[in-house]
């Protein structure tokens, strides 16, 4: 109690003390409040010095104003609170110094737990970049790998498109060309099996390992042509096929030559037959005449010897005159004579009586030509000029045999415009016939040509279409005996052969315009056409004049023909005496032989043989001067299977007589 009187004690008189003290007191060091100038107190301090205030018990402190003895302490107090003071300010230092050591701890803890917590921030933020980077790195890698992959996508559609695309154009090109090389092998092969199926059997057989290969080549262009209109295969495949259909092509065209030069041979050799036999027969028959004669002449002896013996015996009854004279023994009966004569060469172009029939066909249908031009060239009637066409186009177009009442009808149609009936046209309008004056004569001329223009198109194809043209040709012909000539005249442009007429080259004429002259025609590049487009249409015009002098018109106009057989014989008769021109003469000859060749051989008989003799042994040799071709041996092929058969077949699709 005593010790803790003695401290308020000693702590009042510190309290009065320090209110004067400048010096050092108690607690911490810290600058005075009296001092001007000064920083003021932090707040913190204030708060610190509030609450070490209130933590001090409050002991109330009497003031004494007057001083008094008993109020100062003594010496051991006051020796005793120095002391005191020195401990605590030693424990203060002590405390300041650990207070200091602890916060130096702390700092050193807090400088290590931030450089710690930088370098684990560092470590996360390198971590954190690091995992960027690789994210930025995989989202790099992942959008370059997509990049790649659409580019790479993008390079296969544009290959797998260019690949296609050259497919596309490769299968296309060879489309073409192996469509160009089967046009070529259909039509060689046709021509070959045409070649065979003319044959007769017997010579058929001589050619039949050629057969044989030739229907294997078919099959194996059939299964080529399948295989690229198919287009499954591959690029170099093309090419191949390409390759295949020209080694299919120039294989056919090996077959053929070997076909040709094997019936050359088997032709050779029975003609040599023919010849042996011929002179068989020549020998038999000059024997026989040997015999006969020699037999006439012991009849005439043994008539003479019979005379002597009666005149004789009449000498010893009377005088009697003077034996007659032996008359002379009876020349033989003399064959009939050739209907061609034989000549050495056959150097005419045209012969004078067909030039002169020729020239006034072509005469006539001048005249026409030039009347008809001002309704051709007036524009104001463009529009009548394409009725006209129409009323003869339609009805034309489809002339068939498929029946009589068919074929009745069609005729009738245009039979009907041309009497002058109204025909309708596109706008509901009619026109007729009697609309113009020149009308007529420019839809007969229309129509001839037309009639001309189906050997081309329907004829070409369908030889048997020639026989209901043919038959609406003659009736026509009977009815309007002008439009006969007109269609000759249309026929002699495109064909001047079937006059016959071979046209001489002029001087200084160029071969092109010789062509045109003789039937060529110029394409739109003002190119000529093919040799082989040519005969097919030379031999659908031979096929179409050759129907028009066999088929009968309708029967309702009569019986009798405007251009009969005997035009077909005139014809034959003339052409082996102009000069050959190479594969036409050949061609225009078989196809006028197969077609009128058994009304030929049936009408004249004895006379068409020899004239088939005379080409065969006259008219050959001196076409082989010019022509070597497939045309000439097919000839020699026909002829001597004809001859050899004695007979030849009719043609396939004529009209009977009193069709319709």
């Amino acid at each position: 109690v005593d010790d803790r009187l003695n401290m308020n004690t000693v702590l009042q008189h510190a309290a009065l003390a320090s209110s004067t003290c400048t010096g050092r007191t108690l607690g911490e060091d810290r600058d005075p409040l009296w001092e001007e100038g000064r920083k003021p107190i932090p707040r913190e301090a204030e708060e610190v010095t509030f609450k070490l205030e209130a933590s001090i018990p409050h002991i109330p402190v009497r003031v004494v104003t007057e001083p008094s003895l008993p109020c100062f302490p003594d010496a051991d107090a006051i020796n005793a609170s120095i002391v005191k003071r020195e401990l605590a300010d030693e424990a203060k230092k002590s405390v300041r110094l650990q207070l200091n050591a602890l916060k130096e701890r702390q700092e050193s803890f807090r400088l290590k737990r931030e450089s710690l917590q930088r370098e684990v921030e560092c470590h996360s933020e390198q971590l954190n970049q690091k995992a960027l980077r690789e994210q930025k790195k995989n989202q790099l890698i992942e959008e370059a790998e997509k990049l790649t992959r659409a580019q790479l996508e993008a390079q296969q559609r544009e290959q797998l498109e260019m690949r296609h695309n050259t497919n596309t154009k490769l299968h296309k090109l060879a489309v073409e060309g192996v469509s160009r090389c089967q046009q070529r092998f259909r039509k060689k092969y046709e021509g070959i099996a045409k070649l065979l199926l003319s044959l007769d059997r017997e010579t058929v057989q001589v050619c039949s390992e050629h057969n044989k290969q030739l229907k294997e080549l078919g099959q194996q262009f059939d299964q080529l042509v399948s295989t690229v209109s198919a287009g499954k295969m591959e690029q170099s495949e093309f090419l191949r096929s390409l390759i295949k259909a020209e080694q299919c092509c120039k294989r056919l065209q090996q077959i053929e030559q070997d076909i040709i030069q094997q019936l050359a041979e088997f032709s050779q050799l029975i003609q040599q037959q023919l010849k042996l036999e011929a002179a068989k027969k020549l020998e038999e028959e000059r024997q026989r005449q040997l015999e006969e004669d020699k037999r006439r002449q012991q009849q005439e002896k043994e008539e003479m010897e019979a005379r002597q013996k009666q005149a004789e015996a009449a000498k010893e009854k009377v005088v009697a005159p003077p034996a007659p004279a032996a008359a002379p023994a009876p020349a033989p009966a003399s064959a009939p004579a050739l209907a061609v004569a034989p000549s050495e060469s056959t150097t005419t172009n045209v012969h004078p009586d067909r030039l002169q029939f020729y020239n006034e066909v072509i005469a006539l249908y001048q005249s026409k030509v030039d009347s008809v031009k001002p309704l051709q060239t007036e524009e104001s009637l463009k529009q009548y000029r394409t009725g006209c066409q129409r009323a003869i186009n339609l009805p034309l177009n489809v002339i068939s045999a498929v029946s009589p009442q068919h074929l009745s009808n069609s005729f009738e149609k245009l039979y009907n415009f041309f009497a002058g009936q109204p025909v309708k046209v596109l706008n509901g309008t009619s026109i007729t016939i009697n609309d113009h004056p020149l009308a007529r004569d420019y839809c007969m001329l229309l129509m001839a040509k037309k009639f001309v223009s189906q050997t081309e198109t329907a004829i070409s194809s369908n030889p048997q279409a020639a026989f209901p043209f043919a038959s609406v040709i003659a009736t026509f012909w009977k009815l309007m005996p002008d439009f006969g000539k007109v269609f000759l005249a249309y026929l002699y442009k495109e064909s001047p052969f079937m006059v016959p007429y071979v046209i001489p080259q002029q001087p200084g004429q160029s071969p092109e315009a010789y062509l045109k002259t003789i039937g060529y025609r110029l394409s739109d590049n003002n190119e000529l056409e093919k040799p082989d487009n040519y005969l097919k249409r030379q031999t659908g015009i031979a096929r179409l004049y050759a129907a028009v002098i066999i088929t009968p018109g309708r029967k309702a106009d009569g019986p009798e023909h405007c251009f009969g057989l005997e035009e077909g014989w005139r014809w034959l008769a003339h052409v082996v005496q102009v000069k050959p021109l190479p594969d036409v003469s050949a061609t225009l000859i078989m196809e006028i032989l197969q077609t009128l060749g058994f009304e030929l051989w049936r009408t004249y008989g004895k006379q068409f043989v020899k004239l088939l003799l005379f080409i065969q042994n006259h008219y050959l040799p001196q076409l082989a001067v010019y022509d070597e071709g497939g045309p000439k041996t097919r000839l020699e092929m026909l002829l001597a299977k004809f001859l050899r058969e004695r007979q030849i077949p009719q043609a396939v699709g004529v009209l009977p007589p009193g069709f319709w």
